[in-house]
């Protein structure tokens, strides 16, 4: 197993980490000292870097692998799935509307549905660039969602209601601007896949 391939599957192995973090504390409690989402953040974005490194390692050493190309997106689409899921659920709280995630979890399932019919007839279909531009899109949003969500806890355990005050003003506008380009990046990758690729479909 290559190194880049260990570190996809890691991004995997940090999903239940993550979960266990986020989901620390009920809908509803109180943001006071809720450090498991700011734990959930930091293992969020350390499996977002993941995903750069094993693409940037599997290159430089020549070690992309059939396996390495089916399992990235996987874990890219589990990865980014759960958050979201997680993030509606605390939608008070996170900013995201359920519309984005299920246009974003619809279109993996899609594209996934793709891949699998392509495998199939011995193909493997390579990242694009509307699909690496979507990946690069969710992940902005879902980070910031997720810094903005850590920052509002941090002053609010701490009293700074000076900076909290400043914060919200920009918290929500913000959050679902940047879900809106996800969703709509989103759309726009998964259009590119089939078009590309729809002569598989047809035959």
């Amino acid at each position: 197993m290559t190194l880049a391939t260990k570190l996809t599957l890691a991004r995997v192995a940090a999903i239940p980490f993550f979960m266990m973090a986020f989901f620390y504390r009920a809908p509803g409690a109180s943001l006071d000292s809720d450090w498991g989402k700011i734990v959930a953040t930091v293992i969020f974005i350390a499996a977002a870097i993941t995903d750069y490194y094993d693409g940037y390692l599997a290159r430089r050493y020549q070690e992309v692998t059939t396996f390495g190309k089916f399992i990235d997106p996987i874990a890219d689409k589990l990865l980014v799935s759960t958050a979201l899921i997680a993030m509606v659920e605390y939608r008070d709280i996170s900013g995201t509307t359920a519309w984005v995630a299920i246009i974003i979890i619809a279109r993996e399932f899609a594209v996934t549905g793709l891949r699998l019919i392509c495998a199939e007839q011995g193909q493997v279909i390579d990242a694009s660039g509307a699909g690496k531009l979507k990946t690069t899109a969710q992940l902005t949003a879902i980070i910031t969602a997720l810094c903005f969500l850590s920052i509002r806890i941090l002053l609010l355990s701490y009293a700074q209601h000076g900076y909290l005050e400043l914060l919200m003003q920009y918290y929500a506008v913000i959050i679902q601007g940047l879900m809106i380009i996800a969703a709509l990046a989103t759309i726009y990758s998964g259009y590119d896949y089939f078009k590309k690729n729809w002569h598989f479909l047809d035959e």
